[in-house]
């Protein structure tokens, strides 16, 4: 299992192909990450959602994000090899 982090282009690419993020990265580190669906804590999963701190596609992370005073700099997705 190792994760790859990438580029906002690049993610919506791999997102079109059916691949999942695991989290979005904001510039802020203060402010944490917006999870996605392949996080696997579903504890924290469900607190994120009701923390506006989730998100299906990398716009709906910006969304998050600029409600948070940030921006998302970089999405995260895991491979399990």
């Amino acid at each position: 299992m190792f994760f790859e982090t990438v580029a906002n282009d690049q993610a919506k690419k791999y997102i079109a192909m059916g691949r999942k993020a695991w989290e979005y990265k904001t510039k802020d580190v203060h402010v944490g990450p917006i999870f996605g669906p392949a996080y696997d804590d579903k504890p924290a999963l469900n607190r994120a959602k009701k923390a506006n701190c989730y998100a299906e596609t990398v716009e709906e992370a910006q969304k998050c994000a600029k409600a948070l005073g940030t921006e998302i700099s970089g999405v995260v997705f895991i491979d399990q090899e």
